[in-house]
């Protein structure tokens, strides 16, 4: 058995170069897909990570539509024996007195005051100071911007002073403006003892919310109050860890898969390439075996320990470069989305997959050439010849077929995409030797006889030049509908919120609005409309699969704001006001998991209720997920009253003036001020910064795809070596042989930078068309990422035909003649 692994090492390692490309393929597929897999686990920890430390242990609290509620009101549930720990909190709206010159809406700061700040439903963990009830606790972001720290004192206008006793990490509760430029539509937050703001604000004994946590379920003493607070202000919800209002990440996973499996693809295509070569080649010698007595199992058998070999080393160097690979993609990740986040890396199972994947996939991929060597032909094999020619009419079949799959772009499924990668690669041979005749003449100018060869030599293995062009093509078409997104996506999401945002500016303020605040605001010169938006939240509701979560109910009504798109919106609008509908957003209803017509569970202010679904729809608001009711509905049926948001129209885009105005007059209970294009800037600020990303990616695939032609022109210049060494022989200078290895690199270069782009354009125009994207993503090419592609593309093909141009040059002329 230890033969049979020597003479398979031996075997795989006959060709040093090739078995290096190769190698190296593996190396980087394996690595990226471990980065990619640590990525995704690590992204989906970070989130439930803060989504869970923003819950802590609590299991309910109660709420008000009113901001706040007398802490009577909820002094029995703190007295009910199963309660076992309980968390009080005021919210109060201020400003920061700093020195320099500070709009008020970048001074402004929300104040929460907790009963305890050590106490078990909060998690903050600390950098420095300590949690002693005695002063403020803010996140380094902000004390970094506010140049203060431990000990510093903080002072707010009109309310009074503090000093900072701790400095903790990012939690969503203290989420904050990392910056001044944010800080302009983002209020900043900090944590006092509830003590103090009490006594800033003379609010005694009223609250904002309650936490509490109970032994067991707790359900019993839920049910009871959900009844006992039916009528007033107050409300009791369950505790729910759900974060899909405020991060909408799912289309990233989708990303990091894409990546993954390009990287599979194309290092999978290069070890197919070099097995099914290196099978070709041996045939005479699986001849010879089989005429020995080998049967046909233990010549494939062989074959398959070179490539677990091969597949064995190729993971194991993989591996610690994909977690070192991975560690930098967060990093990028986070800075990316401004998050002043902290991760532990998650490598254990994503390094399991990994190892798995890399040990597999190499194996797979060789599958047929490992069948093909077991079924060698004693007689067929010990003749001369090599390779497969494939006759006129079977390339006729060929554009036939791949012209029909093609037609599958005017189906709008997901399966359009490979049936256009199936029909490319049957066409790609075409397009080679399309590629050769117009480049034949201005080859045969330039480089005279090294061109004509190139030619020749381009067209003599066809099919596995094509099959390296087509992992560049391919890389290339799926980087440029990556990129076309990242770059329409934008414009899809501004058209989105414009439509759906229902006004220019929306204000929120930490008390509900009043008759005579809208008709000061509406005397405002600038302001043509003001409409109240109601929006109950937090709200829990159960899935279909009993999964409790958690989203906002918003208000509607016919001469309301346009808050949602639907092709029969007045229909929906309609059906609305029958008692007991609710229309969900996309990404809500998805989540949900019924059908329309079905009911969904709610725990609202007036006790659990059924809600038929009557309608899906489109919005900006929480990217979807959210719930929409009749006006009148919400206020009788579901129990919410008041609206503590506006919605203003304004003229000539006056936002600055609006925004002082608003500042000046309602300092005292404002609480946020956002335009619709902050809103859209803050959308998309994310999407904007992934074309770095998707550049980098870019000469990820595109270097990877070269190592393929490297390989590839290896392989040929290999198999040609009798005949290199006798146009050597008959005068034939080095440079022309590396011209002619140079040339036949380039035009492999330029038919799968060809290739990709005419791949990319059919993608992207069939996710354009799509009606899952419904115009979301519009026709239009990303210039600048094509020319790069062309650039890099072409680039780094010479750079692969360059190393094997060396390599043909060196050939010794004597032992070249020997071999033939």
């Amino acid at each position: 058995m230890l033969n049979i692994w020597r003479i398979s090492w031996h075997n795989i390692t006959l060709n040093k170069k090739r078995f290096l490309f190769t190698l190296l393929a593996i190396i980087l597929g394996t690595a990226f897909v471990t980065s990619m897999l640590i990525a995704h686990k690590t992204t989906n920890d970070v989130f439930d990570y803060y989504e869970k430390m923003y819950v802590a242990n609590a299991d309910y609290w109660v709420l008000s539509d009113e901001h706040t509620y007398s802490e009577e009101l909820i002094s029995a549930i703190q007295n009910d024996p199963i309660v076992t720990d309980s968390l009080l909190a005021l919210d109060k709206q201020a400003f920061f007195e700093l020195e320099g010159d500070y709009s008020l809406n970048e001074r402004s700061v929300r104040i929460t005051g907790v009963s305890d700040l050590n106490s078990g439903l909060l998690i903050l963990p600390v950098i420095e100071g300590n949690l002693d009830n005695q002063g403020i606790v803010m996140t380094e972001a902000v004390a970094n911007l506010l140049g203060k720290g431990v000990g510093d004192t903080v002072t707010f206008t009109d309310l009074g002073e503090a000093k900072i006793s701790a400095i903790v990490e990012y939690t969503q509760l203290l989420a904050s403006p990392s910056n001044w430029e944010r800080a302009e539509s983002t209020s900043f937050r900090v944590l006092a003892p509830l003590d103090m703001l009490r006594e800033w604000t003379g609010k005694d004994g009223e609250i904002t919310y309650m936490r509490f946590q109970t032994e067991g379920d707790g359900e019993e003493l839920f049910h009871s109050f959900q009844q006992q607070f039916q009528g007033s202000s107050a409300y009791i919800e369950p505790v729910v860890a759900d974060d899909f209002q405020s991060n909408d990440i799912g289309g990233l996973y989708t990303f990091f898969y894409i990546i993954a499996g390009l990287s599979i693809f194309i290092s999978g295509f290069i070890v197919f390439n070099m097995i099914y070569t290196s099978v070709i080649e041996r045939k005479q010698e699986f001849a010879i075996m089989k005429s020995l007595g080998y049967t046909q199992g233990s010549v494939s058998k062989l074959v398959l320990i070179e490539m677990t070999l091969l597949a064995f080393i190729g993971t194991v160097i993989a591996i610690p470069i994909g977690v070192g690979l991975g560690d930098i993609f967060m990093q990028a990740l986070l800075s990316v989305f401004e998050f002043d986040m902290v991760y532990t890396l998650n490598w254990k199972l994503p390094v399991l997959l990994s190892i798995i994947i890399g040990l597999l996939y190499p194996i797979v991929f060789s599958l047929f050439p490992i069948y093909c060597a077991g079924k060698t032909s004693i007689l067929l094999a010990l003749k001369k010849g090599n390779g497969t020619i494939f006759t006129s009419k079977q390339y006729f079949f060929r554009a036939i077929f791949g012209l029909g799959f093609l037609c599958f772009l005017l189906i709008d499924h997901p399966i359009a995409y490979i049936a256009v990668i199936v029909g490319v690669i049957l066409l790609f041979p075409l397009l080679i030797m399309g590629i050769g005749e117009i480049a034949k003449p201005i080859l045969k100018s330039l480089n005279s006889y090294s061109g004509i060869l190139a030619i020749k030599n381009l067209l003599q293995q066809l099919n596995r030049n094509s099959n390296t062009a087509i992992i560049l093509a391919i890389g290339i078409s799926v980087i440029l509908l990556l990129s076309a997104v990242v770059e329409s996506a934008p414009k899809g999401y501004e058209a989105e919120i414009k439509s759906t945002y229902g006004g220019d500016m929306r204000i929120t303020s930490e008390a509900p609005w009043s008759t005579e605040d809208v008709t000061k605001i509406l005397s405002y010169l600038a302001v043509t409309d003001v409409k109240s938006l109601k929006e109950a939240t937090p709200i829990t509701w159960d899935t279909v699969n009993k999964v409790k979560r958690q989203f906002s109910v918003i208000s509607v009504s016919e001469d309301g704001p346009i808050l949602f798109t639907h092709p029969h919106e007045k229909n929906l609008y309609n059906n609305l006001k029958t008692e007991s509908t609710v229309l969900l957003g996309e990404r809500a209803f998805e989540e949900w998991g019924g059908n329309i017509g079905q009911s969904i569970l709610m725990n609202t202010p007036n006790g659990e209720q059924k809600f038929e679904v009557i309608g899906v729809v489109k919005t900006s608001h929480y990217s979807g997920y959210v719930a929409f009711m009749d006006e009148t509905n919400l206020n009788d049926e579901f129990g919410w009253n008041n609206s503590f948001d506006l919605l203003l129209t304004v003229n000539n885009n006056e936002y600055d003036v609006i925004r002082d105005q608003l500042w000046s007059d309602f300092a005292g209970q404002l609480s946020k001020v956002q335009t619709a294009d902050e809103e859209i800037e803050s959308t998309t600020s994310a999407i904007s910064g992934m074309n770095e990303m998707i550049m980098v990616m870019l000469f990820i695939v595109i270097g990877l795809a070269s190592i393929g032609t490297a390989n590839t022109l290896l392989m040929n210049t290999y198999e040609r070596r009798y005949e290199i060494g006798t146009m050597r022989a008959l005068g034939l200078t080095k440079q022309q042989v590396r011209n002619m290895i140079l040339a036949e690199g380039l035009l492999i270069g330029v038919a799968g930078v060809i290739g990709g782009f005419a791949t990319g354009v059919i993608f992207i125009y069939v996710t354009s068309k799509s009606k899952l994207m419904e115009g979301f993503i519009s026709f239009q090419f990303p210039i600048s990422d094509i020319i790069l592609a062309m650039m890099a593309g072409v680039a780094l093909s010479l750079c692969a035909a360059w190393v094997s141009s060396k390599s043909a040059s060196k050939l010794d002329i004597q032992s070249s003649l020997k071999e033939g």
